[in-house]
């Protein structure tokens, strides 16, 4: 539940700072033209920065290149740099110094210091530096004027944690000491989306009693935008998952020590906490959430995240994690699936005990393809379980060359949001059903650099996601180690929407790794088609779909080639999805999209057979062909009990649509299909009908339309 107004009396005391400020301080108009008009706000101060890296220690204000900055105050030019200068109290940053200002200078109020620059926003200093005074916060009253701000701020993500950790609580059932993280953000105006999703000026919180008619702790607001807080801090302010776009405050925190809410002080029952902010003009904005103080440990574990599953010096499987840093860790839980669907464990914390980050499965069948997944329990009375770790891939062959697969996905805050992910096994089942007999190991980027060796592995599968230039796609360690590799002969298949975006905008050595290594030039961020069609020699006749499952794969690169590279992949619009290099002794091929994205399995066992092939030096191209009939080939699994995976093959181009039956013969679900070229298509059904609604147990049939023919029809079992 929430409100737009907090209890009175906070309102009162939080809206005396201001007051004071203001008959301190003197008004100041806008650095633009009409400076006695407002602008755009498009960050504020106090900000997380980054990931977490710094807090933002100004106010920007959007501002087309080259135009005029102008000084709010008349005084003397005390300091300027190739992109910023100071006059008095206030420092113009990403923008370029008037020609021929010279520090010492004296300007009128009013007058041009400056243009801006490629940025194409002021980036506006208040204090600070050579002024003499404390940064501070140039949006509270009595400063930039006139400034209007009607629009509330909002906190529309509460979450419990673990104090200190990031182990949420499954539910609103707390208990020990528990940080409060709200995701808030203010508006200061509705003339662009970046401009509504701003810092917030101050965020605290309160327990009420369950009616909420007493106040039993608080309110406590620690956090308020006035001057400017020590980076040192940022971590203590700012919750994992903030960023330049997203601020997740840790509440409970006080800004230079570690603060939390004590569940053990009060007695187990019902109570409420709320979240309340405000923004430098009074505008609140105030979140209630019901929750339940408990005696009993209700929390899970951390997440263990693994780290390598793949052959050890003696042939054996050898499995190893990263550990989660709760005190009362009991030991962990290992799950393998031969399909990704159906999951057994014999191996738990009797076994794999608290103390253990690694395990070796002595006599593990070789050419046997397996997928592995691990999870954390604890101690409490009855056991509390951990989210699962992201799944991994893992296939023997002593007779037969690794290749190694590398998760460096790391982002949650993009296209995808959960903390887990099996995609690593897109790309090793994509190896398994492209008919090579490889061994396949598989490993986290952050094993890689630690290890720093690649030298046992035939070829490396580096995947990347959406990382893009907060997280990086490749650190420098990571280019050393791939070079390295590379130049010592191995193969490099890599995936990612934004590894040139981010490449090319980084260091010297980046767009060296990026050019002389990858073979590749960043052209763009936005392949702006949806099909991709290989490009001969070697990649002729590939077709494939992608960018709407397992997320969105929205900014897909596009490339140029360098260093000799070839283009290997289109998309439709006609610009270079993906280059590839080739010498005697080393190769690269390198995707401006995530690979995992690729509809079907068939086309990625297509794409992946079609790579190994090119690394492994054939020059004899493998048609592909266009199916013969119009067919349903294959209905996995059935039984179904949620889902059924329909694969199926197109033979013209036409219109299509897949029709599901019941037993008396009526139309349950009409699925119009948007994949209309010949190719292998997939589609789940998700046991619902044409209204959305679930449909009951029993037996039920498939059949594709295209044009006018018709596929044979198939019979499913949905079993609940």
């Amino acid at each position: 539940m929430a409100r737009d107004q907090p209890v009175m009396y906070l309102k009162f005391i939080l809206f005396l700072l201001p007051l004071t400020l203001l008959g301190q301080i003197n008004n100041f108009p806008w650095p633009m033209s009409p400076m006695d008009a407002q602008h755009r706000i498009s960050a504020t101060f106090d900000e997380c920065r980054e990931d977490r890296d710094h807090f933002h220690n100004g106010t920007d204000m959007p501002l087309a290149p080259g135009e005029n900055v102008l000084s709010i105050m008349s005084g003397t030019v005390s300091g300027f740099g190739s992109d910023w200068i100071r006059v008095e109290d206030f420092a113009y940053v990403h923008v370029i110094p008037l020609a021929g200002l010279q520090v010492g200078n004296t300007v009128a109020q009013g007058a041009v210091v400056g243009h801006t620059d490629s940025y194409a926003h002021i980036h506006l200093n208040y204090g600070g530096g050579a002024s003499g005074h404390p940064t501070g916060n140039p949006l509270l009253p009595g400063k930039i004027t006139p400034f209007v701000d009607p629009y509330h701020p909002r906190s529309p993500i509460i979450q419990f944690v673990r104090d200190g950790t990031s182990a949420a609580f499954p539910g609103a059932t707390l208990s020990g000491q528990v940080d409060i993280i709200a995701q808030a953000a203010d508006t200061t105006d509705l003339l662009s989306s970046i401009d509504m999703n701003n810092g917030i000026y101050t965020i605290g919180w309160a327990l009420y009693s369950a009616d909420t008619s007493e106040v039993i702790r608080g309110p406590h607001f620690w956090f308020e935008a006035d001057e400017l807080y020590s980076n040192s801090n940022i971590n203590r302010v700012y919750a994992p998952g903030s960023s330049t776009s997203i601020y997740r405050y840790v509440v409970t925190n006080r800004i230079t020590s570690n603060d939390f809410l004590d569940c053990s002080l009060y007695e187990p029952g019902p109570y409420v906490i709320s979240v309340m902010s405000s923004d430098t003009r009074d505008n609140w904005d105030t979140t209630y959430v019901r929750v339940q103080l408990s005696d009993v440990d209700l929390l899970p574990p951390g997440q263990p995240n693994f780290t390598y599953i793949g052959p050890n010096a003696e042939g054996h499987l050898q499995l190893e994690w990263e550990a989660p840093d709760d005190p009362d860790l009991g030991g962990y839980i290992l799950e393998f699936s031969f399909n990704g669907t159906t999951w057994s464990s014999n191996h738990g914390p009797d076994i794999l005990t608290s103390e253990l980050t690694s395990f070796t499965v002595d006599g593990f069948p070789q050419n046997s393809y397996i997928q592995f997944r691990l999870k954390a329990v604890d101690t409490a009375p009855i056991p509390n379980q951990s989210l699962y770790s992201d799944t991994y891939g893992v296939r023997l062959n002593n007779n037969q060359p690794t290749i190694l697969v590398v998760d460096g996905f790391d982002r949650t805050n993009g296209s995808w949001t959960s903390v887990q992910h099996n995609f690593a096994t897109y790309y090793s089942e994509a190896i398994v059903n492209s008919g090579s007999e490889v061994a396949i190991a598989s490993a986290s980027n952050e094993w890689v650099t630690v290890t720093q060796n690649l030298e046992d592995y035939y070829s490396v599968f580096w995947f990347l996601g959406d990382d893009s230039r907060t997280l990086e796609t490749f650190s420098t360690s990571e280019q050393n180690v791939i070079s390295e590799y590379l130049d010592g002969g191995g193969y490099l298949f890599a995936s990612g929407a934004e590894i040139g975006y981010d490449l090319s905008a980084g260091s010297p050595s980046d767009i060296a790794f990026l050019n002389e290594t990858l073979h590749i030039t960043y052209l763009g961020d936005n392949g702006n088609h949806y099909t991709v069609n290989g490009v001969g020699p070697y990649f002729s006749g590939l077709s494939f779909n992608y960018g709407s499952s397992p997320y969105e794969e929205d900014w897909p690169d596009h490339f140029g080639v360098s260093s000799n590279g070839e283009i290997a992949l289109q998309y439709g619009s006609g610009l270079n999805a993906a280059v590839s290099y080739l010498d005697n002794t080393s190769g690269t091929f390198v995707m401006g999209l995530a690979f995992e994205t690729i509809d079907t399995e068939t086309q990625r066992a297509n794409l992946i057979g079609r790579v190994l092939q090119y690394f492994a030096g054939t020059t004899d191209i493998i048609d592909i062909q266009v199916p013969e009939h119009l067919s349903v080939s294959r209905i996995y699994p059935n039984p179904f009990n949620a889902s059924v995976n329909i694969e199926y093959q197109l033979d013209q181009y036409a219109e299509s649509r897949i029709l599901i039956y019941d037993l008396r013969g009526a139309l349950i679900a009409d699925q119009q299909m948007v994949n209309n070229s010949p190719g292998t298509y997939h589609w789940t059904w998700n046991a619902e009908n044409k209204m959305g609604r679930s449909v009951p147990s029993g037996a039920y049939f498939v059949q594709l339309l295209q044009g006018e023919a018709r596929s044979e029809t198939h019979k499913i079992v949905l079993l609940k």
